[in-house]
């Protein structure tokens, strides 16, 4: 029998929430790291919220009685998927973004679901199935339609630098798929953002000499203790739950939505608008993430990997 249904639940709930979380820091990262003395500088923001966060979900480990400690082999495995996932994507997705149109940015932001299904093909994480596929595809679509306004896509430094960010972050999620297969997403996801804020240390240094700690707004410290448990603590906790349960490609598509989230909460916080092509577009990136919600019957021929997660 080869027939499918859709199946929606816990995973697809706390990837809404990530996509909700990750929308509004983009919001408040841009308002609290602008350049002036009541303001972060960048990666002093990020020094301040990784321990934070990190701390966080140690204490959120110990309170569950997870153990804290990992073997070796995967504590070198961990630092070695945050200096990619979490260091080398700051850098070249805040680097990139500075250099290249704000349409290419979403733009080629879209290309990291496609980006994730070819490294979980390549990597054999996951076998992406048809449904998987054009679900992503569609994803791309929405987005496009979404971010560009009409833009044409350009390749230009910064854009050539964001889809390196993006294959930073599809190394990310995938290879983060086979420590979860060992360790629970609040102590991965603990020791990921410890190694990553060790990592940005000396980029923080160099801007500390510019940080006005005393001119700090009220507003810019609400936003990155908002940023610490929102988008670290609670964000990345729950993409690595979802990817270890529906696998990287089918929790990639996820961010999809994301801009879609940051749109809305510019609205609210910054008074943008929301045009009938924003509309459009989420109707597109929500057929394809349906698509992708599509799995084989009992009976039929299922995905390894989803077999795996039940």
């Amino acid at each position: 029998m080869n027939a499918t249904r859709p199946r929606f639940g816990l995973p697809d709930l706390a990837l809404l929430v990530t996509c909700a979380c990750w929308g509004l820091n983009f919001v408040i990262t841009k308002s609290a790291t602008e350049n002036t003395p009541e303001d972060f500088r960048l990666f002093v923001f990020n020094l301040v919220r990784f321990p934070v966060a990190s701390l966080l979900l140690f204490i959120t480990a110990r309170l569950m009685g997870t153990p804290l400690r990992v073997r070796r082999n995967f504590l070198i495995a961990i630092a070695m998927v945050s200096f990619v996932g979490n260091f080398l994507y700051q850098v070249f997705y805040m680097f990139g973004q500075s250099l290249t149109s704000a349409a290419n940015v979403g733009i080629v932001y879209g290309f990291t679901p496609l980006l994730i299904v070819l490294l979980s093909v390549l990597t054999k994480v996951e076998r992406a199935t048809g449904f998987v596929i054009t679900g992503v595809l569609l994803g791309f679509a929405g987005l496009t339609m979404i971010v560009s306004g009409g833009a044409s896509f350009s390749f230009d430094p910064g854009a050539g630098l964001m889809l390196v960010a993006g294959l930073c972050w599809a190394t990310y999620a995938v290879f983060g798929k086979k420590i979860l297969d060992a360790y629970p997403p609040v102590i991965t996801t603990a020791w990921m953002l410890l190694f990553g804020g060790l990592y940005q240390l000396p980029l923080a240094l160099r801007q500390l000499p510019d940080q006005s700690w005393s001119s700090l707004s009220g507003q810019s410290i609400l936003f990155v203790a908002l940023s610490a448990v929102l988008s670290l603590y609670t964000g990345y906790t729950l993409f690595y739950y979802a990817i270890s349960r529906i696998g990287p490609a089918r929790a990639g598509i996820y961010s999809n939505l994301t801009p879609l989230f940051t749109l809305i909460f510019a609205v609210l916080i910054r008074g943008e608008s929301i045009l009938p092509r924003h509309i459009a577009g989420l109707g597109i990136i929500v057929a394809g993430i349906a698509l992708t919600k599509f799995r084989p019957e009992r009976g039929a021929v299922s995905d390894p990997a989803e077999s795996a997660n039940r």
